[in-house]
This record gives structure tokens, C-alpha cells and sequence, in this order.
């Protein structure tokens, strides 16, 4: 399995999708950039933004690691060490009888761990792992840049009718049921076979470890423009973008060998390309703004090797900001559609903020984020360092979640984020 997230991470980074929280400021405020991620990112965030920049120019320039884990690594890793799944079933069935009750030689201990394993995955499971990159620059009201992100995950699908341990007789053409609990043999049926074995299901991968995954390289153009409404402001901004997607898609042995699985990951991978178009507002009047973004309005789609396809479905988000002081700022974004992720019946749908203290050589954040439609990852605490001056600044940022997962005997965040970026900017 550490071959596997190797192998993932190696893949991914050709460049959602979820809304992924990427730049210097909305990674330590608790994802949240709609309304105040002014200046280069706003192409992404908010193209509505690129009318309320600060500076005449900033270019910024960032790369971000992410990952999500819940039920899957650690439980995968012990099914792969028990000398294999498939090994010891294999194990159980030439050591059926083709009469009386052999034992399985001390394999009782090992299957019945490994269906366990196997029942506890089939409540639930997934790991995904999440890259971002940008390079973006902003001049006046205009922006262009390159954002990279990526969905790359494994899944194990367990068939849970199919976990019963019945095995076809090596030796002869029988059918046995073997129990583990006390390591006796019984006869069963080709028809049982079919319909309930954990042996039958995986030969005929009805239970599998699924790999999938898209990475999405954008090229967006924005620009905006800003419209006096009484005491207030309302910004426009739109950005047309173009896409190069990668996706990959196969289903492997849920205890294949970690030396196997590069190989594995190599295969079956397809290219395609698309276009996009985002449309933001911003709404400002006196120290308040508030943001609305709609991504991917027209449903990019992306090709599978097999012919199947990818859809992006728009996401819109809404976001507010508060400048409360010269040096003290507020936001807060909600996701105002259900996104999709990867991994299969796991949806996003994120609410979060946080705070900015912030002077022209130093910028210090912290706030959260929650998934308001999966309760898997808990509470996610962000924080974030900015130093430097304005024309050459390091932003250091994380995001980790309360609720922990157990791998190689460690506990480690079911989700996590860290990103790091060097921005400059000139004229104010």
C-alpha cells in the first residue's frame, strides 16, 4: 500500500471536483477566498475581484499538497500483509476435504481477521489525494494564469453478499464452506458458490480496489469591471478558460502486492481537453464585501480511457468579507452546491472562515471549515504565515482535521492541506 500512495502522488501531478482551496490566503482562513482573495488568485476564486485589486500588479506562484483518508490505508495494508487475501483463501480451498473435516493448518486466525477487515470496509472507505499548483498574475483589472488540481483516489468495493468462505475444491470438483471462528469444514453447492463466496467475488472482481483519477491544468483569462450603485459598488468579472485533463481509471486486486502496483497505475490513463467559464460578483459598500462565483458553468467534460466521461458540474460559493480595521480583516465562504469527489457516495459541500492580521511585511491567519454533508473529517483547523516584503513575500499554510485515522500504528488527520507560495507585487 505505501507503493500505492507513491504511485498516486507520481501520477497526479500532470494536473472537481471540489472547490479546492489553493494561494497565500484562503488556505489559513478556512478556505475562504470569494470575497477577499483580491489580487492574482482572485482569477480563481472570484474573477469579480480583479476590480478591487490593491496593487497595479501581482504575480503569485504556489504549490499545495492535500489529502483525504477515512477506513481504508491501514485496513488495507493488514489485508495485504496476511500473506495475502487471495493466498490464504486459496490456502482454505486446497486444504478442503473430499471427505471428513480436515483443519486449515492455523489459516483460521488469518481469514478470520482478514473478514474483519473486509466487514469494516465494506461500512465505508476512501483515500484520495488532492495536488494543487498555481501561477497567476494580475494587471489592473485584467488576470491570466495557470491553476492545476487534482482528484486521485483508491476505494476498496467490497460485494457484501458476497463474504461467506466458500471455496471450490482443488483436489476435486466439491464445494465446501469453510468457518474460521472453528476451523471446521461443510459441504456446500456450485449454486452457494456463486452467490455468496468471497472466493467468487474476487475472482470475478466483485470486490476490487478501485483507482481513479483526473488532474485538470487551466489556463483562465479574466477581466472585470466595477458599477457605482448608490453608496455601494457591484464588480463583474469573468474569466474563459482552457482545460487539459488527464483521468485514470482501473480496478486491481484488494490485496495486490505492493511490488505490482506501479505497474499497475501505469496503465489505462487518457488525455482530453476542454473549456470553461467562470462569472463572479462582488458587491462592496463601505468596509463589506460580499461574493458570489459560479465555476465550470457550462459542464467541461473529460474522456476515460474505456469511453466513459467525466463531467465537472458548475459549483457556485458565496463568501463575505469584512475589513473590521486597517490591519484586521474577516471572511467566511459557504458552498451553495454539493460538489462530487472520486470517491464514490463522498460528496463536499464546505462552509468556513477565519481571520487576517495583516501589515505590508507580515500576514498571520487562522480559522476553520467543515463539510456540512460528510461528518467523517470533523472540524478542520487552518492557519497561515506570510513574511516578506511587497515585492517578494513567502506564505506558509495548513489545514488539518480533529477527527484521526490510525496508519501504521499512528494516528494522522483524515484530512490535511499544506501549501506554500511566493507572491511580489508592485504599485499600490
Amino acid at each position: 500500500m505505501k507503493k500505492l500512495l507513491v504511485s498516486l502522488i507520481a501520477s497526479s501531478f500532470l494536473f472537481g471536483f471540489e472547490f479546492q482551496p489553493m494561494g497565500f490566503t484562503s488556505v489559513g482562513m478556512g478556505g475562504a477566498g470569494v470575497a477577499n482573495a483580491k489580487g492574482s488568485v482572485g482569477l480563481y476564486y472570484n474573477p469579480a475581484l480583479l476590480a478591487k485589486h490593491r496593487y497595479s500588479v501581482e504575480v503569485s506562484l504556489g504549490l499545495g499538497i492535500g489529502a483525504r483518508e477515512y477506513n481504508l490505508i491501514n485496513r488495507i495494508d493488514k489485508l495485504a500483509n496476511e500473506d495475502e487475501l487471495t493466498d490464504t483463501i486459496q490456502h482454505i480451498a486446497d486444504n478442503a476435504p473430499v471427505s471428513g473435516s480436515n483443519k486449515a493448518e492455523g489459516y483460521d486466525i488469518k481469514m478470520q481477521d482478514a473478514l474483519n477487515q473486509l466487514y469494516a470496509l465494506s461500512q465505508g472507505n476512501g483515500f484520495s489525494f488532492q495536488p494543487t499548483a498555481e501561477f497567476a498574475a494580475q494587471f489592473g483589472n485584467f488576470g491570466i494564469g495557470v491553476f492545476g488540481g487534482g482528484d486521485f483516489t483508491a476505494q476498496a468495493v467490497i460485494d457484501r453478499q458476497h463474504l461467506y468462505l466458500i471455496v471450490k475444491d482443488t483436489k476435486g470438483s466439491g464445494y465446501y464452506y469453510y468457518d474460521p471462528k472453528h476451523d471446521v469444514y461443510g459441504a456446500s453447492s456450485k449454486e452457494l458458490y456463486e452467490k455468496y463466496s468471497l472466493e467468487y467475488a474476487l475472482d470475478n472482481k466483485l470486490t476490487y480496489l478501485d483507482i481513479k483519477g483526473i488532474g485538470i491544468a487551466e489556463v483562465p483569462i479574466g477581466y472585470a469591471k466595477s458599477f457605482n450603485i448608490k453608496n455601494s459598488t457591484l464588480s463583474v468579472g469573468m474569466a474563459l478558460k482552457y482545460m487539459q485533463g488527464i483521468t485514470y481509471k482501473n480496478k486491481i486486486s484488494i490485496d495486490t502486492n505492493s511490488d505490482e502496483l506501479e505497474d499497475s497505475l501505469k496503465e489505462n490513463k487518457e488525455t482530453s481537453s476542454s473549456f470553461g467559464v467562470d462569472i463572479g460578483f462582488l458587491l462592496s459598500a463601505d468596509k463589506i464585501n460580499i461574493g458570489l462565483v459560479a465555476k465550470n458553468l457550462n459542464s467541461p467534460k473529460f474522456k476515460f480511457y474505456d469511453g466513459s466521461e467525466y463531467k465537472i458540474k458548475p459549483m457556485v460559493r458565496g463568501g463575505i468579507n469584512l475589513d473590521l480595521t486597517n490591519w484586521l480583516e474577516f471572511a467566511m465562504d459557504i458552498d451553495l452546491t454539493k460538489n462530487d469527489t472520486l470517491i464514490k457516495d463522498y460528496k463536499s459541500q464546505y462552509i468556513g472562515g477565519g481571520f487576517n492580521i495583516h501589515q505590508s511585511w507580515f500576514s498571520i491567519r487562522a480559522g476553520a471549515m467543515r463539510n456540512m454533508v460528510q461528518d467523517e473529517e470533523g472540524t478542520i483547523l487552518t492557519a497561515g504565515l506570510g513574511l516578506g516584503l511587497k515585492w517578494f513575500q513567502l506564505d506558509l499554510a495548513a489545514e488539518a482535521s480533529t477527527k484521526t485515522g490510525t496508519y501504521d500504528g499512528q494516528d494522522i488527520p483524515r484530512y490535511f492541506k499544506l501549501n506554500l507560495a511566493l507572491l511580489s507585487r508592485w504599485g499600490g
